[in-house]
């Protein structure tokens, strides 16, 4: 698993999480898209997916974007967070399984 960082506005980050072994990707906090896909095209990545950490703009407001960008990608939020874009609601204690060999704990942090 490699983690790259992706600056984003003028203080805030972005982070894809990439399958080092199949090259699937997951988005993390994608608020400005163009950046984030262009660092996956640079990595070799494919998203396959938006992690959304919270409802504020700075971490959800590209969701959208991402849904017009990459057809078919799943944006995924927590259920009592009334994510922006979101097209799949988690809860604490869900996995999500990406690439081959990455498993994603989600937990609620109130």
């Amino acid at each position: 698993m490699k983690v790259v960082p992706v600056p984003c506005l003028e203080d805030n980050y972005a982070y894809l999480i990439v399958d080092e072994s199949t090259k699937a990707a997951a988005a993390v906090d994608p608020v400005e898209p163009e950046k984030v896909l262009k660092i996956a095209s640079e990595v070799g990545a494919h998203i396959d997916c938006v992690l959304t950490t919270h409802h504020h703009w700075d971490h959800a407001g590209g969701n959208e974007k991402m849904r017009l960008q990459v057809p078919g990608i799943k944006v995924f939020g927590g259920s009592l967070d009334n994510v922006k874009g979101c097209t799949d609601q988690v809860e604490n204690g869900t996995k999500l399984s990406m690439g081959k060999d990455i498993e994603i704990l989600c937990l609620h942090t109130p």
